[in-house]
């Protein structure tokens, strides 16, 4: 048994100097690099492995346990970025005339190929029915779909008429037919006075509304960042180790551009926000887990709404592999003051959950304009 024990401390040192790299990463401002994304997906486990060790050197080799603390005790930042511990609902105020309440949601087009082939219709049909029933006043959504021609499809004139009169949309700067939306697109109570956009590729963008809230402004940035697009289904139907070690390379290729990609587009959205003179909410579909540079970037100016207000895992992603939570909203903690977030993950008509979240203007109340 101590032959083993000696064994495990050496491997455990490994283990320390493996997480003394990450947790370097995840703060050092050039862990933007695609292969320190790699790494940083890894710390999730390592937080398991040092809990893990925890245990058993309290059981086999108390005078380790001390080394375990510290490992766990650096890697307290990350904690509250993977698990809130606190009750559903707790402390939460009701929505009033003088909140903001915001809805980000990644619908995947709202089932349009099931739609269209006939395999599923009622999908389409329910998530209209349930957007139009909810009493947020901003709505944010990515792979947002809507046609003119298709009356099931003309989700623009259904949001409109369940009272959200403001609408704009990332313009993808194609001459497309203005009748014809797909994309990022936001919607909202109050009136919309200023806009800006840019366009990554595919359905990818940063769309900015300034909207006029009773008589102040806020600034709301809706962002579908560059989609990994994996095909994890598929990797796991193989059997044959030629397709395996196909679908692996796959994946591994378009993470790695993944991690370029979205660094790039990080540095437009946080020089935006940098600049704004208003209070500032971003939100969307960011396609990278809470230890990444992405998020790990935006964190140094603004706080995240579910480390503030959420609670369990907060996983947004209705697909294999389940586990991880891409879906985001930032605010200006200076200028806002956060009173309600919720993961609707009981809503299943997409690949991602919706998030809500609330807010006051700090020592400020506004009166409702509407």
């Amino acid at each position: 048994m101590r032959l083993f024990s000696s064994f495990l401390w050496l491997v455990y040192k490994l283990i320390i100097v493996y997480t003394l790299l990450v947790f370097a990463l995840s703060y050092w401002t050039l862990s933007a690099h695609w292969l320190a994304g790699f790494l940083m997906l890894s710390l999730p486990i390592l937080l398991i492995i040092h809990g893990f060790f925890l245990v058993f050197w309290a059981l086999v080799s108390p005078k380790r346990v001390l080394t375990s603390l510290v490992m766990i005790g650096l890697a307290w930042p990350f904690l509250g970025r993977t698990f809130q511990f606190r009750l559903p609902a707790s402390d939460t105020l009701p929505h009033t005339s003088t909140s903001l309440k915001v809805l980000n949601y990644n619908v995947f087009n709202f089932s349009l190929y099931n739609y269209l082939s006939g395999e599923n219709t009622s999908n389409t049909d329910q998530i209209r029915s349930w957007i139009s029933t909810q009493d947020a006043d901003i709505l944010c959504f990515q792979e947002f779909y809507s046609r003119e021609d298709i009356p099931a499809f003309n989700f623009v004139s259904t949001l409109k008429k369940a009272g959200y009169k403001h609408y704009t949309r990332l313009d993808h700067k194609q001459g497309g037919n203005p009748s014809y939306t797909v994309g990022v697109a936001l919607f909202s109570k109050y009136p919309i006075v200023a806009k800006r956009d840019t366009f990554f590729g595919g359905q990818n963008g940063i769309l900015q509304a300034d909207i006029a809230w009773g008589k102040d402004t806020v600034r709301i940035m809706n962002v579908h960042l560059f989609s990994m697009t994996l095909k994890l289904n598929k990797l796991k139907e193989q059997e044959a180790y030629d397709g395996i070690k196909r679908e692996t390379k796959g994946t591994i290729r378009q993470m790695r551009r993944g991690f370029n990609e979205r660094s790039q587009e990080v540095a437009i959205l946080d020089q935006w926000q940098s600049i704004s003179p208003y209070p500032v909410i971003i939100c969307g579909d960011f396609n990278d887990t809470p230890y990444s540079y992405v998020y790990g970037r935006l964190a140094q100016k603004l706080t995240n709404a579910f480390e503030k207000k959420g609670h369990g895992f907060g996983f947004t992603y209705n697909r294999l592999p389940y586990f991880i939570r891409i879906d985001h909203q930032f605010y200006d903690h200076r200028r806002l003051e956060l009173t309600d977030f919720q993961t609707l993950n009981t809503i299943p008509f997409s690949d991602h959950y919706p998030l809500t979240a609330t807010y006051m203007l700090r020592d400020k109340g506004i009166e409702n304009s509407q």
